[in-house]
């Protein structure tokens, strides 16, 4: 039986990677959402899905004609509330996973996500959107223990350097 998007998906082979006939590339984008307080503390705005069970950067798809980095600011915006500003480029994460949603035969994802450095000028903190179940402020590397996946994880550890 094949993962589905629920679920943690195991390494995916290249041999299934070339050659699965159900296969497409998504491209999203998202941000690391920051501000400073007392003291000089960075902290950064994440989102929680899968019932709380995941934290996560906020972001993505990127809609028709949308270049990335406005792709991102909108997600920041609408998944969380806060409008910001871009500081820097950071790194593109890319993974592999099975869609099942509603197909009846599987598809093989090659997501690419790329991130932003966004400083918070605006908005308040809201867990309004219907696609989160949680948001928080986080000193950043409390952030980065709680983030679920390594690469977003990685993504934040580049934005700490930056701004740090």
């Amino acid at each position: 039986m094949l993962p589905d998007r629920r679920r943690s998906t195991p390494e995916i082979s290249n041999e299934i990677k070339q050659s699965y006939i159900r296969r497409r590339t998504d491209r999203s984008a998202g941000g690391v959402a920051y501000r400073r307080v007392a003291g000089g503390l960075i902290e950064v705005a994440l989102i929680a899905t899968r019932g709380g069970t995941r934290w996560q950067l906020p972001k993505g798809t990127k809609e028709s004609g949308e270049r990335s980095i406005e792709t991102a600011v909108r997600e920041v915006e609408e998944e969380v509330g806060l409008q910001t500003a871009w500081q820097a480029d950071l790194p593109t994460i890319e993974y592999w996973y099975w869609d099942t949603y509603r197909k009846a035969e599987p598809e093989l994802v090659h997501k690419l996500v790329d991130f932003y450095l966004l400083e918070v000028v605006g908005g308040s903190l809201s867990d309004a959107s219907y696609e989160v179940d949680g948001v928080g402020w986080f000193a950043a590397t409390h952030a980065l223990e709680l983030l679920t996946f390594p690469g977003e994880q990685a993504v934040v550890a580049a934005a700490i350097a930056l701004v740090a």
